[in-house]
C-alpha cells in the first residue's frame, strides 16, 4: 500500500480544520454579525414634519451609572464596560437631527466659555479705549438661554443575556463556538429649565453580539505527530451600540414631544 507523502497530510488536515470552523460557525450563529447592532426593544421613530420652530436644549452630562466593568481576566478590572462619558454621542445627535426640531446650545464647557467672552469684552472696551476716550462700553451679546435641558445615561449593561456554544470533534479534527449578546440600555429625559418639570423621559434597549471560534486538529503518523489549532473572535463596539442607543432615544424623544406640545408658543 502506498503511504501518502507527508506534505499531503498538513493541507488536507488544515483544510478540514477551516472547513469545521465555518460549518461550526454557520450552525451556531448563521450569518455572522452585522456591523451595527441592532435595536432589541423598540424600533427606530421616523419623525414627522419639523414644527414651526426649534426648541433651544442644552446638555450638560452623560454618565454612565451601571458601575459595570470590562471583564479581563485580571485580579483588578479598571477599564469600564462602556465610556463613562456617553454627551458627545448625544451632542452629535443633536446635530444630525433633522433641522427645524432642536437647537443646541453649549453647557458642557460654559465656564471656558464665560471666560473667553469675558477675554473678549474686555479686548473690545480696550480698542474703543484706544480710539475715542468718551466712547460707550461695548458688550457681547447676551448668551441664549436654553428652553430645555437633555440629561442622559447608561442605566443597565446586562451580561450575556443570551449564549449559545457548540463543538464537535470527528477524527481528529474539532471545533467549538461562543455566541453571546449583551445588552446596554440608555435613559434619556427632558427637562424645562422655566418650571423644571419633567418633559419626557424614554429609554433604549441595543444588543452587543460577540462570536468566539476555535478549532484544532490532531493527527498521528508513523514517524510524527502534528496538532494545528485555529480561532477568533468578532466582537460588536460597545461604543457603536451606545451611539445607536442614543440616536433611538432622542428620536423618541422629539417624537414624543411634539404629540404633547413642547413646541407651542
Amino acid at each position: 500500500m502506498k503511504r501518502p507523502t507527508p506534505h499531503s497530510h498538513p493541507l488536507r488536515s488544515a483544510t478540514a480544520l477551516v472547513a469545521a470552523c465555518l460549518t461550526l460557525a454557520g450552525c451556531i450563529a448563521g450569518p455572522m454579525p452585522a456591523g451595527e447592532p441592532q435595536t432589541v426593544v423598540k424600533e427606530e421613530i421616523t419623525l414627522p414634519a419639523p414644527p414651526s420652530r426649534a426648541l433651544t436644549v442644552g446638555v450638560y452630562s452623560c454618565i454612565d451609572t451601571t458601575g459595570q466593568r470590562r471583564p479581563t481576566g485580571q485580579s483588578q478590572e479598571l477599564s469600564s464596560a462602556v465610556p463613562m462619558d456617553c454627551a458627545p454621542y448625544l451632542i452629535e445627535a443633536v446635530q444630525e437631527l433633522s433641522p427645524g426640531y432642536l437647537s443646541l446650545v453649549e453647557r458642557q464647557h460654559v465656564d471656558e466659555l464665560l471666560r473667553e467672552r469675558q477675554i473678549g469684552t474686555l479686548a473690545l472696551n480696550t480698542n474703543a479705549g484706544a480710539a475715542a476716550h468718551n466712547a460707550p462700553l461695548r458688550q457681547l451679546a447676551t448668551l441664549q438661554v436654553a428652553e430645555v435641558l437633555l440629561i442622559g445615561q447608561v442605566v443597565a449593561y446586562d451580561r450575556e443575556t443570551q449564549q449559545v456554544s457548540a463543538g464537535f470533534s470527528l477524527g481528529g479534527v474539532g471545533g467549538t463556538g461562543t455566541y453571546v449578546t449583551d445588552l446596554v440600555t440608555f435613559s434619556l429625559r427632558a427637562v424645562a429649565v422655566q418650571t423644571g418639570t419633567v418633559l419626557g423621559v424614554t429609554t433604549v434597549t441595543k444588543s452587543i453580539t460577540s462570536f468566539k471560534l476555535g478549532g484544532h486538529d490532531s493527527q498521528i503518523w508513523p514517524t510524527t505527530v502534528m496538532e494545528a489549532e485555529l480561532g477568533g473572535a468578532i466582537n460588536e463596539p460597545v461604543g457603536m451600540a451606545l451611539r445607536l442607543a442614543t440616536r433611538s432615544a432622542l428620536k423618541e424623544l422629539v417624537n414624543n414631544g411634539i404629540a404633547s406640545g413642547w413646541w407651542r408658543s
